[in-house]
């Protein structure tokens, strides 16, 4: 489990907010009695996972006039959104014409097909791209989400970070407050917490029909006439599972996200024989001592490992770093080093901020040596480092070093004070799960949808192969929650 002081923010934030907006809520004194017998209940519609898919998709069918049961197993949520940055992936929308910034879908689908290696489901990617500025104009009119001033980032992020503006650190914890506030207040929706979903019901034909809950107040067996939406997350936290998917290898490194998606996502769908695909995928990251994110940080300096020497191109998103980081270090443990031209850009600083709120170490110096001295390494060698990486990128050859540095402006690293932050590479979310259709719907073995089956969040498969641009997750959890819920509540006008 990873370390918990990360998640003060949620402590203070989100909690505050679950209890300030209790109505809604079917508390522990509300539940059945404990008892063997199940207690019968009667909804429009199951949802289950209470994270931004979950949330939205709750919602969504709520406007619609479902009677929505939204399901928590935990006390509160406690899934992959409160950890995220509240990046938003989008083009196209009312905040990039805001900032005077343009870009077009059909780049946009490009970029996204090829970070994917061309592997993520062309038709999936169409949606998302075509979809993405709707994602942020509902956040924004129906969820009351501001937005940071955009800045132009390195590619492929370009002119598509939409971040979640608000008191709350990190913006996902700001993100996830906003809608559960508005979930808490919506007469159409129950929600409960502490509620595991064990079973999802089914017909002899396969339809789902509901689902088996267990409380430690008793049992619950829940009818849905529109079925169930499963948000759950992933299995990035179910070492058995990732050994079975991708190998021992990957099981040790330290999580970046949620200690408990442990992978519902596979176990509840797996009776309808669902289309499993990308379950040997994932989403790596940098990450620091006491959960501290570095995330694109890793592309403002240069990366060296505890033998002061570049290991990588600093051109590569910061999965690339992290998937590549244990390959190239016997630890898994580098150094990203910085000079003071960079660290009042809004992307560096906000990665700073949050290296000293987590109280992680920070090394400093006002000369390289000194920073070698801070960072434990071995201080000529770093010299040497740092001078020809400079000297390469003044002759304009920094692409012929090795490794190379591609970057369109490699940054230089001659101004002090000078930082470097240590850090190692995490997983954050499985990429696999069942396919879906474009509207959410779950796929069995031979494409065909499961009837009052869907999915959406980080549980789906499909979408992602190897790396997304930042902020794609939580864009692709707001289409494919309102997707599946539009698609879902049709069963009420049948």
């Amino acid at each position: 489990m990873p370390d918990l002081n990360r998640r003060s923010a949620i402590r203070t934030g989100i909690f505050g907010a679950v209890a300030a907006t209790a109505a809604g809520t079917l508390s522990a004194k509300e539940a059945a009695p404990e008892s063997n017998e199940y207690k019968k209940l009667q909804f429009d519609l199951v949802v289950i996972g209470a994270g931004c898919a979950g949330m939205t998709a709750a919602l969504e069918a709520a406007d619609l006039g479902a009677k929505v049961a939204l399901l928590e197993k935990m006390n509160m949520p406690f899934g992959n959104t409160i950890y995220a940055g509240g990046h938003f992936n989008a083009t196209n929308t009312f905040v990039q014409k805001e900032n005077g910034l343009t870009d077009t879908i059909d780049e946009f689908y490009k970029d996204m097909m090829t970070v994917s290696q061309g592997r993520g489901d062309p038709a999936l990617t169409r949606i998302y791209c075509e979809k993405s500025a709707d994602c942020i104009e509902w956040l924004s009119k129906r969820c009351g989400i501001k937005w940071k001033k955009m800045v132009k980032e390195v590619w492929p992020a370009t002119v598509r970070g939409h971040v979640v503006d608000g008191p709350q650190k990190p913006g996902g914890a700001q993100l996830t407050s906003q809608m559960l506030a508005e979930v808490k207040k919506h007469p159409n929706i129950t929600f409960m917490t502490n509620t595991k979903v064990i079973e999802l019901k089914k017909s002899a034909t396969l339809r789902c029909t509901g689902a088996i809950v267990s409380k430690s107040e008793g049992a619950l067996d829940i009818d849905s006439k529109c079925g169930v939406v499963v948000a759950t997350g992933g299995f990035h936290a179910n070492k058995e599972m990732i050994c079975k998917y991708m190998g021992g290898g990957v099981a040790w490194m330290p999580l970046r996200g949620s200690a408990f998606m442990m992978g519902e996502n596979i176990t509840l769908t797996k009776p309808f024989f669902p289309n499993l695909v990308n379950m040997d995928q994932f989403h790596g990251g940098p990450i620091g001592v006491n959960q501290a994110n570095p995330s694109t940080m890793v592309n403002y300096g240069v990366i060296v490992n505890k033998s002061a020497q570049r290991i990588i191109d600093e051109e590569k998103t910061y999965v690339a770093v992290a998937k590549e980081l244990p390959l190239l270090t016997k630890d898994n443990w580098a150094f990203i080093i910085i000079d003071s031209q960079v660290k009042d850009i809004d992307t560096v600083a906000t990665r700073i901020a949050r290296y000293e709120k987590a109280k992680a170490p920070i090394a400093r110096g006002n000369t390289i040596a000194e920073l070698a001295r801070s960072m434990g390494v071995n201080e000529k060698t770093l010299e040497k480092t740092i001078a020809d990486y400079n000297a390469a990128v003044k002759a304009g050859k920094a692409d012929q070093l090795t490794p190379p540095n591609t970057l369109e402006q490699p940054r230089l690293i001659e101004k002090g004070p000078f930082m470097a932050f240590a850090f190692q590479g995490g997983m954050t979310a499985t990429f696999g799960g069942p396919k879906i259709g474009k509207n959410g719907e779950v796929l069995n073995g031979e494409n065909q949808p499961v009837p009052g089956l869907f999915a959406c969040g980080n549980a789906i498969g499909g979408l992602f192969y190897y790396d997304y641009i930042v902020g794609s997750q939580l864009t692709a959890a707001v289409i494919w929650g309102r997707l599946s819920a539009k698609e879902a509540v049709k069963a009420l006008k049948a």
